[in-house]
């Protein structure tokens, strides 16, 4: 949302689909491959801590 990028932008972004983006989305999923969060991390210009709300 911040980005103001629709899913199906973010999925031509990132070659990942809508459907498995929007479980990552709406943490419907345990499970990401680290491939695809880099590619989300850079689509969406943040760190991989930034995207995970991981705190250091």
């Amino acid at each position: 949302m911040k980005q103001n990028m629709s899913l199906r932008e973010l999925s031509r972004k990132t070659g990942i689909s809508v459907a498995n983006l929007d479980k990552i989305e709406n943490d419907n999923t345990h499970d990401i491959l680290l491939s695809n969060a880099i590619a989300l991390s850079k689509a969406l210009h943040v760190d991989l801590y930034e995207l995970f709300c991981i705190k250091i």
